[in-house]
């Protein structure tokens, strides 16, 4: 009886979670309840509104459906406010951009708000060059407005080479040495930007083209760059011969960097390179290759995005009135500095005004490894929460953790679990 019940507590949630649809819940309450009652209306100036028997706070905003629902003032119910073309419902707010919804090329997330970020050039090093060898290089920029147009601002090039406004740099070196130059971006808005180059022209044999730094590795994240060198009789083998790479990473004869970092220590390394003429041509060079650590993010096997928030679906939980039944369960987190630490905190206050019974119940324990485990002998302490403006009510325990990576800064994330229930020999 105790497992039929488990699956059709499970089958109800993944019914529930599928008619919720993918829209992006806010953080503010709602108006819930196990006697709560939703009917939908219309305002007399025409907006929709939704009634809620037990009411809501006035103004507490949410997303349902892709609209935007915002409390009225009296705190009677939730009345629709649509939000403007090219921005979405996130949070109970309209934002032209999230995480998962990107701005167009050239402008930054900022706030909820696609912005224009100052001007910059990103190229700080260019690859060398080999007298009478064929020569390209991109020259990079971030922010501004697109398109950008380069330009040669200080100094002049080699003979043989041009500078397109795309800011492709090519040709063919007719000089060896070292020479500089000064380039400009401007973007469409008329932002300007400068950097003082350096290209090396050596007369022929093997030179690595790849610039250092490499581009960064994310801890926990897969990795791929490949070397490259000019010159010599290809094709060429490449090895380490001194310092080492970051945990995770292995560099193939071929010259592909790959893998996944571990660690998020920087690493320092000679990378050499040999080609297939004979005598056989070599060429060093020094790396340094950045590890960055992944934002830290709380997630779960099972997520529901509710009007109220996003909540995590923990494994469900046997409750009997005076019947002790172990259960356990791991909160679970990724990206930042491990190990991490987890503590059970409070609701926000907000929130809690819907969830009056929230917290962990009596026999139940979160360690600060994020294990869950105990027991519960109260059927009467399950909370039950009709979800506003829609047909879901969930039945529970519902709790708040936080956890904390090790960096000596550390990053900290908070979320909403749901411990779900099969209330047996209970209300």
């Amino acid at each position: 009886m105790v497992m039929g019940r488990m699956r059709a507590a499970a089958a109800a949630l993944a019914v529930a979670a599928a008619g919720i649809g993918t829209a992006s819940c806010g953080d503010e309450p709602v108006a819930g309840g196990s006697d709560a009652a939703t009917d939908a209306g219309t305002a007399a100036d025409g907006a929709k509104i939704a009634e809620t028997t037990i009411g809501c706070p006035a103004g507490s905003t949410g997303c349902h459906q892709g609209e935007r629902w915002v409390c009225n003032e009296k705190g009677t119910g939730f009345v629709a406010q649509p939000c403007a073309t090219g921005t979405t419902c996130l949070d109970g707010q309209c934002v032209e951009c999230s995480a998962t919804q990107a701005c167009a090329a050239g402008l930054a997330c900022v706030a909820g708000k696609c912005q224009s970020t100052p001007l910059a050039v990103l190229t700080q090093a260019l690859p060398p060059a080999l007298v009478g060898i064929a020569y390209k290089a991109a020259l990079e920029a971030s922010g501004g407005t697109l398109p950008y147009a380069w330009t040669l601002s200080q100094g002049k090039l080699l003979e043989g080479l041009t500078l397109a406004t795309s800011g492709v740099l090519d040709g063919s070196a007719k000089a060896t040495g070292s020479h500089s130059f000064q380039v400009q971006v401007e973007d469409a808005q008329k932002q300007k930007a400068t950097a003082v180059l350096v290209l090396d022209v050596k007369d022929g044999g093997l030179v690595v083209t790849t610039t250092s730094p490499l581009k960064a590795a994310v801890e926990g994240e897969p990795y791929k760059v490949t070397l490259a060198a000019q010159g010599g009789t290809p094709p060429y083998f490449w090895g380490i011969v001194k310092g080492q790479l970051p945990t995770g990473l292995a560099l193939g004869s071929d010259g592909s960097l790959a893998g996944t970092a571990t660690s998020d220590a920087p690493q320092t390394f000679d990378v050499k390179v040999l080609d297939n003429s004979a005598p056989t041509l070599t060429a060093t060079k020094t790396f340094d290759l950045p590890v960055k650590l992944a934002p830290l993010q709380v997630v779960g096997a099972q997520e529901l995005n509710l009007f109220i928030a996003k909540v995590i679906v923990l494994p469900l939980i046997i409750v009997v009135d005076k019947v002790p039944v172990p259960y356990t369960a791991k909160l679970e987190a990724k990206g930042g500095k491990k190990p991490y630490t987890w503590q059970e905190v409070p609701l926000p206050g907000a929130v809690k005004n819907f969830l009056p019974k929230s917290g962990l119940p009596q026999g139940l324990t979160v360690t600060k490894d994020g294990a869950v485990s105990g027991s519960v002998t109260d059927a009467s302490l399950v909370l039950e929460f009709k979800v506003p403006l829609s047909q879901l009510t969930l039945k529970g325990f519902f709790f708040s953790a936080e956890v904390k990576d090790s960096q000596a800064s550390p990053q900290a994330k908070t979320a909403l679990f749901i411990i779900p229930t099969v209330p047996v020999g209970g209300p």
